[in-house]
């Protein structure tokens, strides 16, 4: 192969490892619990988020949930999968202990009893993170961004960084979306979706300034090879 070939190709594929760094928007449509009040269906939902940002980021539209009610916006870690972004969610949020002995299901616990807890339990951590109310025809869309942790919507969690302040840790999340009711007992999650995410200290260039570098990109290597070409 000649100089001017292997030139092209190693600055192509520099530039194609570059681009694929950069986040793109991922949306999913959330799936319904069907043990909720007995298999009846109960509202849908379509997540869009970025695969890579400086937090959990996107938007949310909700559709055939209760008309003007008040829903929680939660990340929950997966402990049997992912032992480190359940950690970074629970020190951020909450920590459910799983126990089916008890009527809820298990119980809450703070961060000095996780270590004891998880000896012989596992430990669930969790993050209410946004709420939103929906209209009069049960629908709600919103656009979301990661820095705050609740106790219930709208109440601070006392011992967490006030909203606004909080930070996610810089790492690969394996982690489940859910909404749930804002009311006692919440009973179980309504809609839920497992996702992956990247938090990183940088925001990568969004999908549409990606599309624009590729395309310039290539259309200057092109414009290379043919210069060599002469």
């Amino acid at each position: 192969m000649k100089r001017s070939g292997k030139i092209f190709i190693a600055a192509l594929c520099a530039l194609f490892v570059s681009v694929s760094a950069y986040a793109v928007p991922i949306t999913v449509d959330l799936v319904q619990n069907a043990d909720y009040i007995n298999g009846t269906p109960y509202g849908s939902g379509s997540l869009t988020y970025q695969s890579s940002a400086t937090s959990f980021t996107g938007s949310l539209s909700v559709s055939g949930m209760t008309a003007n009610t008040t829903y929680q916006m939660k990340l929950e870690g997966q402990p049997d999968d992912d032992f480190s972004s359940n950690a970074a969610i629970g020190s951020i949020g909450r920590w459910w202990v799983i126990d089916t002995s008890y009527a809820w299901g298990g119980y809450s616990i703070t961060d000095d009893q996780v270590a004891a807890e998880a000896e012989n339990k596992t430990v669930l951590g969790y993050l209410l993170f946004d709420s939103f109310t929906t209209n009069a025809q049960g629908e709600a869309s919103l656009d979301f961004y990661l820095d705050s942790s609740y106790h219930t919507a709208g109440v601070p969690q006392p011992d967490r960084p006030a909203p606004g302040d909080v930070v996610m840790q810089n790492q690969i999340y394996l982690a489940s979306f859910i909404i749930t009711e804002d009311t006692a007992p919440w009973g179980t999650p309504l809609l839920r979706r497992n996702i992956e995410f990247a938090v990183t200290d940088a925001a990568p260039v969004p999908e549409p300034a990606t599309l624009v570098l590729l395309g310039t990109g290539l259309l200057g290597l092109a414009g290379f090879r043919k210069k060599m070409k002469r």
